[in-house]
């Protein structure tokens, strides 16, 4: 039997509350474990009730969402649970800013319950597995050994993304040309999470690297290009040095590799 997504709801309508518990719970994959109209409750509820996702509105009593957001930042990474934004307040930037803040996916009230639903599911759906065969291992633990060796920590979420994005363009190079497009909704969906979340982790992580890598070892990758008063290379500049990097130095590992 399948274990139920286990949910909290923060919004300043009661009623609104009800009736989107009652959406939730009516479905078989989904529990309403906690609800309020309070971001210093919400806060509580989090860390008592260790929920799976919160459903929330930027409007709330004590805390709003942004700052909700902020507290869920002080938390450890496992004790996290995804967020969606589902708001009637639709001020310009704060999508935006929530996104920066950590949340997952924004709604625009008001909205289909399905498409509610339909949005949990997936966020929280797993990421596909890999076949597990000598090669793809092979070449993972180099990926990994290179982006670490480049300066960038493995605790910064951005790693698993652009992981993922130099294995995915050693795959098929043709991706490098629909960075935007293919590649980062690619990486979101083995990760459950959204293009932009996934473009602007991959540059926090870029910009680590940069500030604390090692400057000869960058130039070993991006040669003359590496420069500090240049500024950072972009997201597709980056991934592209990595996976040609691994394409000439590993042909045979790149050629048999499987992201299926």
């Amino acid at each position: 039997m399948r274990t139920k997504y286990r949910i909290l709801i923060a919004d300043m309508e009661a009623s609104f509350r009800h009736i989107l518990a009652e959406s939730l719970n009516a479905e078989e994959d989904m529990q309403v474990v906690g609800e309020t109209d309070d971001g210093e409750k919400l806060l509580e509820l989090i860390r008592d009730d260790q929920p799976d996702l919160v459903v929330m509105d930027v409007v709330l009593h004590s805390r709003d969402g942004i700052e909700a957001l902020d507290g869920l930042l002080t938390l450890p990474l496992t004790r996290r649970p995804r967020v969606i934004i589902l708001s009637g307040f639709t001020r310009s930037g704060i999508a935006r800013l929530a996104a920066e803040k950590g949340a997952d996916y924004c709604l625009v009230k008001p909205c289909q319950m399905d498409t509610v639903c339909e949005r949990i599911r997936q966020l929280m759906a797993p990421a596909p597995p890999r076949p597990d065969n000598g090669r793809n291992k092979s070449l993972e633990m180099i990926v990994s050994s290179t982006i670490h060796e480049l300066g960038m920590p493995a605790h910064v979420k951005g790693y698993q993304y652009i992981r993922e994005a130099i294995l995915l363009s050693v795959s098929d190079m043709r991706l490098l040309s629909a960075v935007t497009k293919e590649l980062y909704p690619m990486v979101a969906r083995r990760f459950g999470t959204t293009p932009g979340r996934v473009e602007r982790a991959i540059r926090h992580a870029i910009e680590i690297a940069w500030d604390r890598g090692d400057l000869d070892v960058l130039q070993q990758y991006f040669g003359y290009t590496v420069s500090y008063s240049k500024g950072r290379p972009t997201n597709s500049e980056f991934i592209a040095m990595v996976a040609d990097h691994l394409q000439l130095s590993h042909r045979e590992l790149c050629s048999g590799y499987n992201v299926r």
